[in-house]
């Protein structure tokens, strides 16, 4: 059953505002002690139209407008006008809890020089699909702004239904609808019943192509923030048919993409534009602790910046020499009698190792049981497995040249690196080139040196596996 009411006099009302291209989700820049930084935020706003933004969304979900008093709001709606200065339009976001707070802040929003304003759904409380119908009704009719609706359902917990989109399309002052769901279908419905009355806007980054190339005409986003630019390249790319290109693209961000989404937003995107230079402050609490974005994922935002060639890669040396590993690996174990210890050596571009198997009660493995019982920390030694429970033969250690200093470096080394030694170990067994002698009474140690910061990890793979041969190689034939 229809919801509409009689408002005849807004369908008078001219669209004023046609949202188009891509528009970031701005964050906001706060201090220690949760005080806007003016200066930053300007850099940001600066920072993403001269990146090819063709608008701007202050106070946002990915602004934070959540923890932010409606004064505070204001303010941060003040200086986007001030500092878009007329170079693009600026959305405001004006949701509230309540629809008389909401209008309020459209209205204000209206007079101090915003173009349009994102209205959230009504949240915590949920209203009935009416209830919805009449909160944006009075926000379109009396706000004095073009209106673009924002269901985004993981956060408001109340999805707003097509049917409602639908009949809310009819009045004049709603202009758009962003979807952040992140659920297509629902994405697709919208674009189909809408087709023609008003634009959706994606807002879930990790379904731009798929929303943009089914008729979607326009993206907020929150990593727009970092990357704008390769966001309208899609947009281009889809308008222009080039679906393959777009694609490409596409992939190229989704990784980035999928930890801004999945982390709250505005945390790795602040911590991205601090690798690029911009300070875009702290967010606020509780976003603002160590375990919303760990160490490990602020070291995946910095790879994946590099991917994209918005910072500078950090040095990536090559491998110790095969000549140097003999003296290194002495180090470990101590001195080493060639006369009862088989030595092999294997290298490439980026992995390199020296192999050492002898007898059990012998200095390897001596060796072997004290890098088991007393690690160092960083260089921790690891059984070689081919999978869980399942050792290679001869027993082996692998352990790191360099030091291993977060989650992330220590799951290349113990994950695409052990995998592709275990392969070559297992091979050469398969081969029966291990004589069943040294495969009784030999252990074996492998000291390997990787470029921990690498992010190629099935490269990896196959070049430890490529460097492990090469050792075994020398060691049996």
């Amino acid at each position: 059953m229809s919801m509409r009411r009689n408002t005849r006099w807004c369908f008078s009302m001219t669209k004023r505002y046609v949202p188009s291209g891509v528009m970031p989700a701005l964050v906001t820049p706060f201090t220690k002690d949760g005080d806007i930084i003016e200066n930053s935020f300007k850099d940001v706003i600066d920072y993403t139209i001269e990146k090819g933004a063709t608008g701007i969304v202050p106070a946002g979900t990915t602004g934070e407008f959540i923890y932010m008093r409606t004064e505070e709001r204001k303010k941060l709606l003040r200086l986007a006008v001030e500092f878009a200065d007329g170079r693009v339009p600026v959305v405001a976001g004006t949701g509230q809890n309540s629809t008389r707070a909401t209008v309020a802040l459209t209205k204000y929003a209206a007079d101090i020089g915003c173009d349009a304003a994102l209205v959230i759904t009504p949240f915590y409380l949920r209203p009935s699909d009416k209830g919805y119908y009449e909160h944006y009704e009075s926000v379109a009719t009396k706000g004095d702004l073009p209106v673009i609706l924002y269901n985004i359902p993981q956060c408001t917990l109340g999805v707003l239904e097509s049917n409602v989109v639908l009949d809310l399309a009819e009045l004049d002052n709603i202009v758009g609808i962003k979807d952040s769901s992140g659920n297509i279908p629902y994405t697709m419905e919208l674009i189909q019943k809408l087709s023609g009355k008003i634009p959706v806007l994606i807002g879930h980054d990790e379904c731009v192509l798929s929303a943009i190339s089914a008729g979607a005409s326009a993206a907020i986003l929150a990593s727009a923030n970092l990357i704008p630019h390769i966001w309208m390249e899609i947009i281009e790319n889809v308008k222009s048919g080039n679906i393959k290109r777009a694609a490409e693209l596409q992939h190229s961000v989704q990784t980035l993409s999928r930890i801004i989404t999945r982390n709250g937003g505005a945390p790795p995107v602040k911590a991205g534009f601090r690798m690029m230079g911009i300070d875009a402050g702290k967010a606020r609490l509780p976003l603002d602790t160590g375990g919303t974005l760990t160490v490990e994922m602020k070291e995946e935002v910095r790879l994946e910046l590099e991917n994209l060639k918005l910072i500078e890669s950090l040095v990536h040396p090559k491998p110790t020499s095969a000549s140097e590993l003999p003296d290194l690996l002495t180090k470990v174990i101590g001195k080493i009698d060639p006369s009862s210890i088989k030595i092999g050596t294997g290298s490439n571009s980026a992995v390199s190792l020296v192999t050492a198997a002898g007898p059990k009660d012998g200095v390897i493995g001596e060796a072997f049981v004290r890098l088991l019982t007393t690690p160092k920390v960083g260089h921790e030694a690891l059984t070689v497995i081919l999978e869980p429970n399942l050792p290679v033969k001869p027993s082996s250690l692998m352990l790191p040249v360099q030091q291993i200093r977060s989650m992330r470096q220590a799951s290349l080394f113990y994950g695409p690196i052990q995998s592709g030694a275990a392969r070559a170990v297992a091979n050469y067994l398969l081969e029966k080139r291990i004589p069943n002698d040294d495969l009784a009474k030999n252990v074996m140690i492998m000291l390997i040196d990787v470029d921990l910061n690498n992010s190629e990890r099935r490269q990896l793979t196959r070049a430890a596996e490529d460097a492990t041969r090469d050792a075994l190689t020398n060691m049996w034939g």
